[in-house]
């Protein structure tokens, strides 16, 4: 029996112009064959029955289909509409992760009030405009966090239809979009994230261990994963679970009545959604229902409808008028707490007047509440795209209230997302060595709680690098990373000597600057000072797919980044910073400046006079009468107000060498 690795399902998407590997499992010691547009290749399986084809280049196209014959015993197998282009590897924690159609608000502001919020306008912008889905497809890797070296993963290939796209990575099916516009030719997106991970959880044992800041967490795992009892916890939900007083007996409420149109919940508690009802004192942990009576106007009677909401914490059954719609998650499924959800209302359902929308969640650890803004929780009318909001006042109930519960102690092995290399192993390892162009990474929040953290992570991620490249075996492929956003609630959005952001936007910069082929292109200007989970994915997605443009596909009519320090000299009580990519350079005057100088007792002043010429600012500060150092946009909430032609922003920076350890 021939079995393919989950990559190659029907809709793939095969780089171009470089060798395809192609591998699965066979019967043991058989000849195999493989073809695809007219290229063949021809292997064996080893006595274990693994093989691996590596076919020639392909030339952009499709569809094609690919056949794998048993030349032993006969057995063949297709996968079919498969197209060739370009393939990306999107990567890293929650704001790759962040999914076109996501609203994690988190920050109370207007905007979580209007009609439309950011992301879910940028959805629509998306969905409304996208000409040929076909021709951008991805395929999103399966959390697993098991601590085994796996092989395979859950997932299929997708188009980027309206009905999918919003449960891509924003990020990436922004690249996507913007790349696929320019070159013409069919994209693949492999989408591997966890939100909340750091970068060592993303690197092979190796290459970790050629890491002498990183070896030492490798062996203490290695202690931990010997015990017996780190095997019996539940995995891939990114904690070790507390002590579950039961398990979820079942859903009690629907045997009750608990959604039926003509159920009298009048002595039902009142709850906000969307919100959170622990928050609320609702309830603790445990299944909770909700009810909202719905006026549908006479002409939508009898139509099919959509039903539109934030994400879950963690699992729902959705009903309309007593009937089921929709749901997701069972068990102690953790993967689904920050999907919208989006169920079909089948007409004979809906009628005029009023109609009782009922959701039974279910959480077993942290929060337990509906996610989002106000304005994720609708339904609409396809066929007029008009639609009812109701967020507001709902009626709760609890079914099984199971207290507030707490994960257990956060040690190394299966279930736990920081331990090193397990992520690796269950969402990287099963890729490789697929073919792919290079990496999208947008990763590094979890890395900066404290500064002394944010100092290691130049190395972290240059190991991560290099491992990535030497195990897929492309030679050195692009790397493309975010510079963090800018955002704190609660620092100066100033200055900060010792910023745990901006040291570590320091070693992003200064990764890119050390290692061949990584490029980075900067998010510092379109943060949200109060969530870290910034709306604005079109931005970084364009930034992004300009970086690769210029980069990778040599056009050199894009502009791939902001201004860049490149060198500062001393002239008398004056400093001048020298740039690259500064054509056109200059200063936002509406915002706060975020240049600061210090002399040589090392206290920052901000700057007094700042001059543009050229590519170069001369700047000076009445308080320092001979400068030694410059720091721009140097704080964890940066100030961006230096930009180049091209709207981009300057990356921020420091001339000096100063220890900004945690003792300052």
């Amino acid at each position: 029996m021939i079995t393919l690795n989950p990559l190659f399902r029907d809709g793939a998407v095969l780089q171009q112009n470089m060798p395809v590997p192609i591998w699965g499992r066979a019967k043991e010691n058989s000849r195999l064959k493989a073809e695809i547009a007219g290229k063949q290749a021809f292997t064996k399986a080893t006595a274990n029955g693994i093989f691996m084809f590596r076919l020639p280049p392909l030339i952009a196209g499709g569809p094609f289909v690919l056949e794998i014959t048993d030349l032993d015993s006969g057995e063949c197998i297709s996968v079919n509409d498969i197209l060739v282009g370009e393939v990306w590897l999107a990567a890293g924690q929650s704001n790759m992760e962040y999914a076109l159609g996501s609203d994690w608000v988190q920050s109370k502001s207007e905007k979580d009030h209007s009609p439309e919020c950011t992301n879910r306008l940028q959805e629509r912008e998306y969905c409304n405009t996208i000409q040929d889905p076909s021709k951008i497809r991805f395929i999103t890797v399966g959390k697993n966090a098991s601590g085994l070296e796996e092989e395979t993963f859950d997932g299929e290939w997708e188009y980027m239809s309206c009905e999918n796209a919003p449960s891509a990575s924003a990020v990436a099916a922004w690249f996507a979009r913007f790349v696929r516009k320019k070159i013409n030719v069919p994209i693949g997106l492999i989408i591997s994230t966890w939100g909340g991970t750091v970068a060592e959880a993303w690197t092979s044992r190796a290459g970790l261990l050629a890491n002498p800041e990183t070896a030492a967490l490798v062996y203490e795992s290695d202690e931990i994963l010997r015990d017996e009892n780190c095997w019996n916890r539940l995995v891939n939900i990114g904690v070790e679970l507390p002590e579950i007083p039961c398990a979820d007996p079942g859903n009690k409420g629907f045997s009750d009545g608990w959604a039926d149109s003509d159920y009298n919940d009048s002595d039902w508690l009142e709850m906000d959604v969307p919100g959170s009802w622990i928050a609320q004192k609702i309830s603790g942990n445990g299944a909770l229902w909700v009810r909202k009576e719905i006026e549908i106007p006479p002409e939508w009677s009898g139509k099919d409808l959509v039903l539109n909401m934030g994400s879950i914490d963690k699992q729902d059954t959705t009903y309309f008028n007593g009937v089921k719609i929709g749901g997701l998650g069972k068990g102690f499924e953790s993967s689904f707490w920050n999907k919208t959800r989006r169920y079909k209302i089948p007409g004979s359902l809906v009628k005029n007047g009023r109609n009782i929308l009922a959701v039974r969640a279910y959480s077993f650890l942290f929060d337990g509440a509906f996610h989002g803004g106000k304005c994720a929780y609708f339904i609409s009318q396809p066929e007029t795209e008009e639609k009812i909001f109701f967020a507001g006042k709902w009626k709760a109930k609890p079914e099984l209230d199971l207290g507030v519960l707490k994960p257990g102690p956060s040690l190394p092995g299966p279930g736990n997302i920081r331990t090193p290399g397990i992520l690796f192993n269950g969402m990287i390892r099963p890729l490789i060595p697929y073919a792919i162009r290079g990496v999208l990474w947008y990763q590094g929040e979890s890395n900066a709680h404290t500064v002394s953290d944010a100092l290691t992570y130049e190395k972290k991620l240059g190991t991560l690098i290099r491992d990535w490249r030497y195990l897929w075996g492309e030679g050195d492929f692009p790397f493309v990373e975010v510079q963090l956003a800018n955002y704190s609630p609660s620092s100066d959005p100033a200055f900060v000597f010792n910023s745990r952001w901006a040291i570590l936007r320091e070693a992003q910069w200064r990764v890119s600057e050390s290692l061949s082929n990584v490029f980075m292109c900067s998010a510092v200007d379109v943060g949200d000072l109060k969530d870290i989970h910034p709306q604005d994915k079109k931005t970084v997605g364009c930034r992004m797919a300009e970086n690769v443009l210029h980069n990778v596909y040599g056009m050199t009519d894009t502009v791939p980044s902001g201004p860049l320090y490149q060198s500062h000299t001393i002239e008398g009580k004056n400093i001048r910073i020298k740039f690259r990519y500064a054509e056109g350079l200059h200063i936002k005057k509406e915002l706060p400046q975020s240049f600061y100088i210090a002399g040589k007792d090392r206290i920052f002043y901000p700057a007094s006079l700042i001059e543009i010429e050229g590519d170069s600012i001369c700047l000076n500060s009445e308080n320092v009468s001979l400068p030694c150092a410059v720091r721009y946009g140097w704080s964890d909430a940066a100030i961006s107000t230096l930009y180049n032609s091209s709207s981009l922003p300057a990356t921020p920076f420091r001339t000096d060498d100063w220890d900004v350890s945690d003792k300052l």
